[in-house]
């Protein structure tokens, strides 16, 4: 086996004697950029040095479940690992990767390197608001009508009543 060789262009990783077979030991196969063994290297150290991933820890992203054993939907990141034989009926890993620590960069910056792997994680869908009904016609369109004069309270009520649009029922 030869050398293992990485395309610049499309990061296609090319045994060497693959591309002498094929009479290309200066060609991508893939993408036809240009090939060069001791430049790859050189580009492969430049990128661990930019990237600083030579000090990058192992995250787990785990998936919690409730007391049926079904996942819940809440998560948990964490830079140790949990014991899933011990606590197995609690938590399930969904991703295993690797980013900084936390000290060095936030947990911000983390939780976006997951993103990559999982488009979805920590990703909370927006909450609905009730939606009023009439309770006669099931309609959405009612009004606001203040409430009428009172003998106990005079004209000192600030409440109102829904008043449905359709079917005029107060409710």
């Amino acid at each position: 086996m030869g050398r293992k060789i990485i395309c610049p262009e499309c990061n296609t990783i090319f045994d060497e004697d693959v591309l002498k077979q094929k009479n290309s030991d200066d060609t991508c196969l893939v993408c036809g950029g240009a090939l060069s063994g001791e430049k790859e290297s050189a580009h492969e150290k430049t990128l661990d040095e930019d990237n600083g991933e030579d000090n990058w820890i192992t995250w787990y992203y785990y998936g919690m479940k409730d007391k049926k054993g079904k996942p819940s939907g809440s998560a948990s990141l964490r830079d140790k690992p949990i014991d899933l034989v011990e606590h197995g009926d609690t938590y399930f890993l969904i991703q295993e990767f690797k980013a900084p620590p936390e000290s060095e960069c936030g947990l911000d910056k983390v939780k976006e390197i997951l993103r990559t792997y999982v488009p979805d994680a920590f990703v909370y869908p927006e909450k609905k608001e009730p939606v009023i009904r009439c309770p006669r016609c099931f309609s959405t369109d009612f009004q606001l009508v203040p409430k009428k004069f009172s003998l106990l309270t005079g004209f000192a009520t600030n409440r109102v009543d829904r008043v449905c649009v359709k079917c005029m029922k107060r409710f």
